[in-house]
């Protein structure tokens, strides 16, 4: 089913600064009263990833009741023709209910890269348990490809139990990605030579008591490997209300079989970070946390300094339409000068603390980034 957009970037009246262009809802959760998660489109929309791919543009987000782990859940992939301007729904990927290995689990954050011909599909699956840190849930990183964006095969495990991949990256000798263990105690790199099979490797953070996690990995021209370690700290910084906001900057050299961490980027705990490069620029689009009453913003952001090894400085561009539950952005160049970018947010007119918009409706949302218009 086509999802209509509205117009293009070029129109500088649907402008609503000198970057942020055609902010809009692309898939609507507010509202939406439907059971049967597994098919259609339920309230909480959510975890979204963008890549181009033979010349069009891939859209993949998850949809539930809410943030609960559970198989009531699926994703949604769809294809854009005319750079983001339409969407239509390609396939739909429900969670494993009654799987021979895996059980009954939710599925959830989801992202793309290419391998040779086939665009390939990482996400996660959990069992169905209630924890403080995702603890207990025995996660699988799952992948699944297809050579058409219709016809997925189905989910192979590819870390073992207890292991979350975040984004998988292509690096100078195959396919990388941070994985963080359950509990969040540790933060490893996990590597592959052919995007299939994968190896565990370096640690690459591991103190339990920073609490690290979702881990976005950029590599630099020369080869030197970035990783950006979200951290949630102690019971009272979990939700990100009080106490340090930080995020670990840590760095490998080929092979990258050692990290140094010598670094904290203070004030802005990057959650659910995608990175991506513009003309020798590093920007990332993650979670902002407000100073006070539990609410959430996505921005997007810059980082600086010495992009080759640190330190690094951090500027914030400024906030997406967003509140609540948010982040977890997908990003997609269009053209020289133009990125179009895909997140969720609770409706905004709610406005709600975290902890209360979880369990609420949640929609996709779209724009697109004037990166020339960064000066």
């Amino acid at each position: 089913m086509p999802l209509a957009l509205l117009p293009s970037c070029k129109s500088q009246s649907a402008c609503t600064s000198p970057w942020l262009c055609d902010a809009h809802v692309l898939v609507q959760g507010g509202g939406v009263d439907e059971p049967d998660c597994r098919t259609q489109i339920c309230r909480h929309n959510e975890n979204t990833d963008l890549i181009a791919w033979r010349g069009a543009i891939y859209l993949v987000h998850r949809t539930a009741q809410s943030q609960v782990l559970g198989p009531n859940s699926s994703l949604r992939i769809s294809r854009s023709d005319d750079g983001g301007a339409h969407f239509t729904l390609l396939s739909i990927i429900p969670a494993p209910m009654g799987d021979p290995l895996l059980g009954d689990r939710d599925l959830r954050d989801p992202s793309f890269y290419i391998v040779g011909d086939e665009l390939y599909l990482k996400a996660l699956v959990r069992l169905p348990v209630t924890s403080a840190r995702d603890a207990d849930v025995d996660t699988r990183s799952v992948l699944s490809h297809t050579k058409d964006g219709v016809t997925w095969t189905s989910f192979t495990d590819v870390s073992g139990g207890g292991w979350s991949f975040w984004r998988v990256k292509p690096g100078p000798s195959g396919y990388f990605s941070a994985a963080y263990e359950d509990g969040d105690k540790s933060v490893v790199l996990y590597s592959s030579s052919d995007g299939k099979i994968w190896n565990k490797g370096a640690l690459i953070y591991g103190v339990a008591a920073d609490t690290p996690l979702e881990t976005e990995l950029t590599f630099l021209p020369s080869g030197r490997l970035l990783a950006l370690v979200r951290m949630d700290g102690t019971d009272d910084e979990l939700a990100g209300q009080a106490g340090r906001l930080r995020t670990k900057v840590c760095w490998a050299q080929p092979p990258y079989e050692h990290f140094d961490c010598p670094q904290e980027l203070t004030g802005q705990r990057l959650d659910g970070p995608v990175s991506f490069f513009w003309k020798e620029r590093l920007f990332v689009v993650a979670r902002k946390h407000l100073p006070t009453d539990d609410l959430k913003r996505t921005a997007l952001f810059e980082l600086g300094g010495t992009l080759e090894g640190g330190p690094l400085t951090i500027k914030e561009w400024g906030e997406l339409p967003s509140a609540g539950d948010t982040s977890y952005a997908g990003v997609a160049p269009i053209g020289d000068t133009h990125v179009l970018c895909a997140w969720y947010s609770t409706p905004l007119a709610f406005d709600e603390p975290w902890v209360v918009a979880l369990l609420d409706a949640s929609d996709i949302w779209q724009a697109t980034f004037a990166l020339d218009s960064l000066r």
